[in-house]
């Protein structure tokens, strides 16, 4: 099953190896150019950060992706997300899988009321699966992101903890939270 744990400098290679890849980085909202060594120095200012959590998932026993819980708000309670997987296999695989985690430890884990993602126009598969995930639109920031010589429109969803309570849940929640190495 999966397992999250939290990154430490050796993961850099790995973690930069994944973030640059054309299909990673291309529904990301900034490039990076930077090197091993400032990808290990990124990884321990954020073990330092309260507004971040964020893990390398692995699927029977193997690293296969990332995960963050971003702009952890504990005042207004609110996040934002992200995840990728390292390969597109894995990600048609494993992605359904995700939602359940993500939802459970930004709810029940870090007691917040509300998650909110954006993500660029483009990406229409995941735009669509926000619906299917019962995601609420809230709206579109026009031009919001310049990237590749142009602007990109970036689309904003949000979920309320009693929503998430209503859906559907696929796992037990000792099971998605029991996944969490804190």
């Amino acid at each position: 099953m999966f397992r999250f744990r939290r990154p430490v400098p050796d993961d850099a290679a790995l973690l930069l190896d994944w973030r640059k890849r054309p299909d990673v980085t291309r529904w990301m909202f900034t490039d990076i150019d930077h090197g091993e060594a400032e990808q290990r120095a990124w990884l321990e200012r954020c073990a330092t950060r309260d507004d971040l959590r964020h893990f390398v998932i692995e699927h029977e026993g193997r690293p296969v992706g990332y995960l963050s819980f971003a702009g952890i708000d504990r005042v207004n309670r609110h996040c934002s997300t992200g995840h990728y997987f390292a390969d597109a296999e894995e990600r048609r695989r494993l992605g359904g899988y995700m939602h359940a985690f993500i939802m459970d430890y930004a709810f029940y884990r870090l007691g917040m009321n509300k998650v909110v993602n954006s993500f660029m126009a483009g990406n229409s598969r995941v735009l669509r699966l926000q619906t299917v995930l019962h995601y609420r639109p809230v709206g579109v920031y026009r031009e919001h992101i310049f990237k590749y010589g142009q602007w990109h429109d970036v689309h904003v969803f949000e979920m309320f903890e009693r929503d998430w309570a209503r859906h559907p849940h696929p796992f037990p929640r000792d099971v998605t939270l029991g996944a969490y190495e804190e």
